[in-house]
C-alpha cells in the first residue's frame, strides 16, 4: 500500500505546488506520490485517467484539479480538502472518504461502488448521472448537492443534512434515509422554472 500523507495539518502548510503551464502534463500515481510527499496544497493539476489502487491520502488540499476518468480502487482519503475539482466519468470502487471537505466538485457520469463518505462535508457538488451501488453517506452535510438523473442502488444516507439536495429524476427505489432530513431535499422539478 502506498501512503501519501502531508505530515502537517492544513493550518501549518509546508508548501504549495502549482504547475507553471496550463494544462500540465498528465500525472501518474508515482508522480502524485512524489508531489504529495513534498506539498500539502496542490492547485490546477491535470490528472485525467489516473489509476490509484491501495492508496492512502491524508491531510492534503486540492484546488482546481482535474481527476476526470480516474480509476480509483481500495483507497482511503482522510482529512483532505477538495474545491472545484473534477472527477467526472470516473470509477470508484471500495473507497473510504473520511472527514473530507468537498465544495463545488463534479462527479457527473461516474460509477461508484462500495464507497463510503463518513463525517464529510460534500457541499454544492454535482453527482448528476452517477450509477451507484452500495454507496454510504454517514454523518455528512450534502447542502445544495445535485444527484439528478442518477441510479442509486443500495445507497444509504445516515444522519445527513440533505437541505436543498436535488434528486430530480433519480432512481431511488433502493435508498435508505435514516435520521436524514429528506423532507428538505428536492425530488421533483415542479415549480423549479
Amino acid at each position: 500500500m502506498i501512503c501519501l500523507s502531508s505530515g502537517a495539518g492544513l493550518g501549518t502548510m509546508r508548501a504549495m505546488f502549482k504547475p507553471g503551464t496550463v494544462p500540465s502534463r498528465p500525472v501518474t500515481a508515482s508522480r502524485l506520490e512524489t508531489l504529495l510527499g513534498k506539498f500539502d496544497l496542490v492547485m490546477d493539476l491535470n490528472m485525467p485517467g489516473l489509476v490509484l489502487e491501495g492508496v492512502e491520502i491524508t491531510g492534503n488540499a486540492f484546488y482546481g484539479c482535474n481527476f476526470a476518468r480516474t480509476d480509483s480502487r481500495k483507497n482511503v482519503v482522510s482529512d483532505c480538502t477538495f474545491e472545484l475539482c473534477f472527477f467526472e466519468f470516473s470509477t470508484f470502487s471500495n473507497l473510504t472518504f473520511s472527514n473530507v471537505k468537498m465544495k463545488n466538485c463534479v462527479f457527473g457520469g461516474s460509477r461508484i461502488r462500495n464507497t463510503t463518505f463518513r463525517g464529510s462535508n460534500v457541499i454544492q457538488c454535482n453527482f448528476n448521472g452517477i450509477q451507484a451501488d452500495s454507496l454510504l453517506f454517514d454523518d455528512c452535510d450534502l447542502l445544495h448537492t445535485r444527484i439528478d438523473t442518477s441510479v442509486l442502488r443500495g445507497t444509504t444516507f445516515d444522519n445527513c443534512n440533505l437541505k436543498q439536495t436535488r434528486f430530480v429524476r433519480t432512481d431511488i427505489q433502493d435508498v435508505v434515509f435514516r435520521y436524514a432530513n429528506q423532507e428538505d431535499a428536492i425530488f421533483n422539478d415542479e415549480g423549479m422554472w
